[in-house]
């Protein structure tokens, strides 16, 4: 037995090591259209005729550092340059000014659908095929979601007060510790499946605990599939698929008997109208609702059903935590004498006083400072250093001016915007490496990037206040302000065009409601050392993987 398996030893290992060799090799000789994107301006790439595989191998750790640099010497020019990424391949980086124009092209010119599926690696992570390929869950978001919120805040705020209760204490005479990014995933699970599944279910611990779970195999799992040498990806792709596909049975383990549940008493309903039951309004029922709509019995298998309402905690469980972590860490690290606390925290109070003692939806929408801390923190902390990839698909490709010539970029090209380089730039917002608070509720705080390109700069002056990060004295100083949810190009945290992130409303709905109720009912610790900056990872930008601490203790809210 040792003898046989050494002996596949000794045939496994140089193959695999073959194989990896023979990728590297490969990766010299390039596409067509990876040619042209080498020919063009690029970062990161080496004059050696190993530069190519040596870049996709420094993007591990330097993907942040090159796009800064290739935005200051080429994007800012209105030229497109080349990034080495190691599990994208090469990247074709828009310039500011080019963005409107390209990502309004058609979807038969430039593709969403199947590349945004290639970067989670449907194909591994999502068992099921109609789950991923027929995602009318994200319909659900994008539309019964968005367009309940004023049902849906009433438990959003429920379940983040009981959450708050149980993660950060009652306590009133001692500081409590806790770990930032941690907390923020649980409190954030727990309201998000206030709207989407309800009690019990969403204030069942193992529950959340398995969600988290899962969405981080996903995640995580699609970076190191796509980082795999194609020849060998299957290797990965099946160990991250099988893990996926265990840590999903986990999650049935908890859910599947209460979805069943609401299967059961949902077509009692349907054939008796008289069946003692209301349907609740909430995440699930929609979806079950979209399953009868497509006249397909196997939509209603409860394991189905059950994997919908996994994948929609995927995909909005750990962005929004990531939001909601960053607004603690700013806010904990900024200078108190300058007050912002206190101006967010009579903000809130006045609100929710106004408001009954209860947040409803059109409360929230008056919360014009909390969303400006909110919008912010994203513009200080991307998700990514790039992002929102497109595919050109048109066989002809794509024309576009690059510096001075006109350019074809070839079919199979990928596009991505430099999101972080754009919020990071001081010609469009002043002082952008500075926590100030309150600049977006500050009319024209944000300049547009194609508005910009043509006119004068922004006198110094018109910008003091917002550079103090204090809050504007007059009630109605935020008629004009831009609300976290719009989409332009200069603030780009939940995407842009009409492929924007779909549940950006209910997304900062959550926060907000978060945001307020934090200040009302507890104190924070100051930072005096600062606040740790998230650990670049190829494109994206992480927590660190120790968590970080803070204390906090309860208060007694006036209102």
């Amino acid at each position: 037995m040792e003898l046989s398996h050494l002996c596949k030893a000794h045939v496994v290992l140089p193959s695999i090591a073959i194989t990896i060799l023979l990728w590297f090799l490969k990766s010299i000789k390039v596409s067509h259209h990876e040619k042209l994107l080498k020919s063009s301006p690029s970062v990161g790439l080496g004059t050696t005729w190993l530069s190519w595989p040596f870049a996709l191998l420094k993007s591990l750790t330097r993907t942040r550092e090159l796009v800064f640099q290739g935005y200051s010497d080429f994007s800012k020019s209105n030229r497109f340059f080349v990034l080495p990424t190691i599990d994208r391949g090469g990247l074709l980086v828009i310039p500011p000014r080019q963005i409107k124009r390209l990502y309004g092209l058609p979807e038969d010119v430039l593709d969403v659908k199947t590349t945004g599926n290639n970067t989670i690696q449907t194909r591994w992570t999502v068992w099921d095929d109609e789950v991923a390929e027929n995602n009318f869950q994200m319909n659900v978001i994008r539309h019964q979601i968005t367009r309940n919120l004023n049902i849906l805040t009433p438990p959003i705020a429920e379940e983040l007060a009981k959450g708050f209760d149980r993660e950060w204490g009652t306590d009133t005479k001692s500081w409590k510790t806790i770990s930032v990014w941690t907390s923020a995933l649980r409190l954030i699970a727990g309201a998000a499946n206030g709207a989407f599944c309800g009690a019990p279910l969403c204030r069942n611990e193992d529950f959340l605990t398995r969600l988290r779970d899962h969405a981080m195999c996903v995640f995580a799992g699609a970076l190191i599939i796509n980082s795999t040498p194609g020849p060998i990806r299957w290797i990965s792709g099946y160990l991250i698929g099988w893990t996926s596909y265990f840590l999903f049975l986990r999650v049935c383990r908890v859910c599947l008997p209460f979805v069943k549940q609401r299967l059961e008493n949902t077509a009692k309903l349907r054939l008796d109208p008289t069946f003692p039951w209301t349907p609740p309004e909430d995440g699930l029922q929609w979806i079950i609702d979209e399953c009868y709509a497509t006249n397909e019995p196997a939509q209603l298998d409860p394991v189905r059903v059950t994997h919908r309402l996994v994948f929609m905690n995927d995909i909005s469980m750990h962005s929004t935590s990531y939001t909601v972590q960053n607004v603690i860490l700013d806010l904990a690290a900024a200078d108190p004498s300058l007050g912002h606390i206190e101006s967010l925290r009579e903000e809130s109070a006045r609100v929710l006083k106004e408001a009954g003692g209860s947040w409803t939806r059109q409360a929230v929408t008056k919360l014009k400072l909390v969303d400006s801390v909110v919008r912010e923190s994203m513009h200080l902390s991307p998700f990514n250093s790039v992002g929102l990839p497109r595919t050109v698909i048109d066989p002809h490709g794509v024309t576009v001016q690059q510096g001075e010539s006109i350019w074809n970029i070839p079919q199979g090209t990928i596009l991505t915007i430099p999101v972080e380089p754009i919020h990071y730039d001081d010609s469009i917002y002043p002082g952008a490496k500075q926590f100030q608070p309150f600049r977006f509720a500050q009319p024209g705080a944000v300049r547009d990037i194609v508005d910009h390109a043509v006119e004068a700069s922004a006198s110094e002056s018109g910008h003091e206040t917002m550079a103090k990060g204090l809050a504007p004295s007059t009630p109605g100083f935020n008629s004009e302000q831009k609300q976290s949810a719009t989409i332009d190009d200069a603030f780009l945290g939940f995407g842009f065009g009409k492929h924007a992130c779909p549940g950006r409303f209910f997304a900062l709905n959550e926060v907000k409601i978060f945001v307020a109720h934090m200040v009302l009912h507890y104190d924070i610790e100051h930072l005096k050392e600062g606040r740790a900056r998230m650990t670049p990872l190829i494109w994206l930008n992480i927590p660190l993987f120790n968590n970080i601490n803070v204390r906090v203790r309860r208060r007694e809210p006036v209102y």
